[in-house]
């Protein structure tokens, strides 16, 4: 295997920029803090049989979806020549491209929250199909598209956000006409979308944590990234190829932990404790199995997986390394996975955030600076920073997951007001 490579004193700015342009849309993946609000909430009203519940708050959150959609396309829209002028200070062979970008993509929030708000009204009731298939049909559109407005109309980068902001607006109408029928699992009537300020309190109550989580994520990565892009070119192309793979393979664990909150706060909302326990042992059991299995029946073609992706000998090299660690560290990111869809089920939203910020914030972090800036070591420190975060989360889950209550039944008279007891 050939020698990591040692740290460099300089940055590729233009791909470091591109890189927190795409980190800082997937920010506003901190929509999914209200999905998994309405995930905790519904699927508990759908178990007590209140299915007039889980309509009312399947409303709520689909206007607060579009609220929030709307603040966040203004403020990226008018806030982006400064954030890349002043903030960034991006190239001004980069610049315009950047603002042009970012700015045609800012549309995309409202139907990005509202098919957040539709994916927790399907998830809640168990279906994770139908949400699928938009996804698929969506991400299929997109590659047509900007295969046309790229190749075919020589469009750049602003076609290439074009692209994207067409189908991710094509499939909306759709989904929304589906969360208005009545027919589905949860509709929703015009009545459900009027406030409440009690119900938009438990909503906000239970997804600022998640949407924290998720964003203190995504800025954590953002700067992980600028760790990894001094150590050059090689380092950056391998990293970015191990975690593309392995963003594939750990879909059934991230799948699982989804299914996890569902089963979970259905049958707390049944009253059935023991199951909802039960369903969280065997889930961890079996993701764990299926990860080790597959983690080991994948290490013989590092290789030939990064080759796919990667021509340069040395490149293929750390990619091969990087692997081997995320490979053998599959089972801890399955854990992972299923904890937190434990405590979303349960709507202990707030030990999501505290897990995921410890991880990252409270381990991966501070050992990636003690590795390279103050130990100066080679570029194997950013994996090593990685399995020892892994690790470190691990029992963090393990404790937080031992104060769970999972006795919180809906009252009756008080509807869902224990859930935040």
């Amino acid at each position: 295997m050939e020698k990591a490579i040692k740290r460099g004193t300089s940055k590729n700015r233009g791909s470091s920029f591109f890189i927190i342009i795409n980190g800082a849309i997937e920010a506003l993946a901190a929509a999914a803090g209200l999905m998994v609000a309405g995930i905790a909430i519904m699927s508990r009203a759908i178990g007590a049989n209140k299915p007039e519940y889980a309509r009312n708050v399947a409303g709520h959150v689909l206007t607060l979806s579009i609220f929030a959609g709307v603040i966040f396309n203004i403020l990226v829209y008018v806030l982006t020549p400064w954030l890349v002028t002043d903030v960034l200070n991006a190239e001004a062979s980069t610049k315009q491209y950047a603002i042009d970008y970012v700015r045609v993509r800012s549309f995309e929030m409202i139907p990005l929250f509202t098919f957040y708000a539709f994916l927790a009204s399907r998830q809640s009731s168990g279906d994770t199909k139908t949400p699928f298939i938009f996804n698929l049909i969506s991400v299929g559109l997109n590659i047509i598209l900007t295969w046309y407005f790229v190749d075919i109309l020589g469009g750049g980068v602003k076609g290439a956000a074009i692209a994207t902001l067409i189908a991710n607006v094509a499939i909306m109408p759709v989904y929304l006409i589906m969360m208005f029928r009545e027919n589905e699992d949860i509709y929703v009537s015009v009545n459900d979308t009027k406030l409440s300020s009690k119900l938009v309190f438990l909503i906000l109550k239970l997804g600022i944590p998640s949407a924290l989580a998720q964003a203190l994520t995504s800025i954590g990565f953002l700067i992980l990234n600028g760790w990894i892009l001094s150590y050059g070119e090689s380092t950056t192309a391998a990293f970015s190829t191990g975690n593309n793979i392995n963003s594939i393979i750990l879909l059934p664990a991230m799948g699982i932990g989804q299914v996890v909150s569902t089963f979970v706060g259905q049958n707390i909302g049944a009253g059935n404790i023991e199951r909802a326990r039960h369903s969280v042992r065997v889930s961890m059991v079996f993701t764990i199995i299926f990860m080790v299995i597959g983690g080991l029946a994948l290490l013989p073609f590092r290789n030939a997986l990064g080759s796919i992706f990667l021509k340069n000998p040395d490149t293929l090299a750390l990619s091969e390394e990087y692997m081997f660690f995320l490979f053998t560290s599959l089972p801890l990111m399955a854990i992972f996975q299923v904890f937190m869809g434990a405590y979303q089920g349960l709507g202990h939203t707030f030990y999501s955030l505290i897990l995921a910020a410890l991880r990252l914030w409270g381990l991966r972090l501070p050992l990636v600076y003690l590795f390279s800036d103050v130990l100066k070591l080679d570029s194997s420190c950013l994996w090593y920073a990685m399995i020892i975060s892994n690790v470190g989360a691990t029992f963090i889950g393990v404790i937080l997951y031992s104060f769970c209550h999972f006795d919180r039944k809906i009252n009756k008279e008080e509807s869902l007001d224990l859930l935040v007891a």
